[in-house]
């Protein structure tokens, strides 16, 4: 295994009845699972705005203790079947099929099974990131931890799919886990703003985000992401703070980091070609960028994600 490869833990207790993990009624009393993947993050984590650190599936039943560890990492929680229950500092809120619930693990909780539920089945994802904790107060998340997404998304391919990267382990696992994890926070992040005042300010963001994704070579200036908001560079500034915690510039040199890692591992085009691609037309500036984020230069990484490639095939 490469050394920059993240090292997996696994903690498997299988006994369980398929139909559990299905919305389908079931008048058989639920068999227990409980299924624990813990990913210990690599050099690479460093480069990445979120970091998974463990998943898993379960089913519990009423009669079972709730949970009420404390870490300091953010849940999600998405139900699958079943009723669960969720307290936050004293206040109670169900856990329905197709919920999610976002919790900070560093906060008094606990959470378990409905007493009147015959189960309670779900996914969950224990993960830690840069902003996290201003994003988590700026929704609300706090006093309003459920998120009603089964009306308008199906998150339960996005959970399925972290859990196999995490499970497999693979090199690219971390990377894949970060672009998953992205995705989630955003639908959540869109759910929460289209109902209050953080509808406008995260709306004018994520127009930032989709245009310079869309040409990321362009040779972005703060000028030129304040005008696609519609801000002031002040304005913009203010909120790259307040929603992402870091500031336009960084989170650009991230997002050009990020592309360039992929190409890197699944194409053989020359790196002073990517680099062109991901907006750096000067090679050196961006093996810096790259050594300074991602921890090797871009010709160490393509060889590591290669050479993980084979030793999986």
């Amino acid at each position: 295994m490469d050394a920059s490869r993240s090292d997996m833990d696994k903690t498997l207790i299988l006994r369980y009845d398929p139909r559990i993990m299905t919305d389908e009624p079931t008048s058989a009393k639920p068999d227990v699972l409980d299924e624990v993947f813990f990913q210990t993050p690599g050099r690479l984590s460093r480069a990445l705005p979120y970091s998974l650190l463990a998943a898993g599936r379960r089913v519990c039943a009423p009669s079972e203790t709730p949970i009420a560890h404390r870490f300091n990492q953010h849940t999600l929680i998405l139900t699958l079947s079943g009723k669960g229950m969720l307290d936050i500092n004293g206040q109670s809120s169900y856990l329905q099929a197709g919920t999610v619930a976002w919790l900070d693990s560093s906060m008094l909780y606990s959470h378990g099974c409905e007493p009147r539920s015959s189960h309670w089945s779900y996914l969950w994802l224990g993960f830690v990131g840069h902003g996290l904790d201003t994003l988590f107060d700026n929704l609300g998340v706090g006093a309003n931890p459920v998120f009603e997404t089964a009306q308008q998304h199906d998150l339960r391919p996005l959970f399925e799919s972290i859990l196999r990267e995490v499970e497999t382990g693979s090199f690219l696992a971390e990377s894949r886990c970060f672009a998953l994890l992205a995705q989630l926070v955003s639908i959540l992040v869109s759910e929460r703003a289209d109902g209050d005042d953080l509808s406008s300010a995260v709306q004018r963001l994520q127009r930032v985000v989709e245009t310079v994704r869309a040409n990321l070579p362009h040779p972005w200036s703060v000028a030129d992401l304040a005008a696609a908001a519609n801000l002031s560079q002040a304005q913009l500034f203010r909120r790259f703070r307040q929603r992402m915690g870091t500031t336009p510039l960084d989170w650009l040199r991230h997002e050009r980091v990020s592309a360039a890692k992929r190409l890197l591992v699944v194409t053989d085009e020359k790196i002073g070609t990517i680099a062109t691609k991901c907006g750096y037309p000067d090679p050196f500036h961006f093996a810096r960028d790259f050594k300074k984020l991602a921890g090797v230069t871009p010709s160490e990484f393509r060889q590591q994600g290669h050479s993980a490639r084979r030793h999986a095939s």
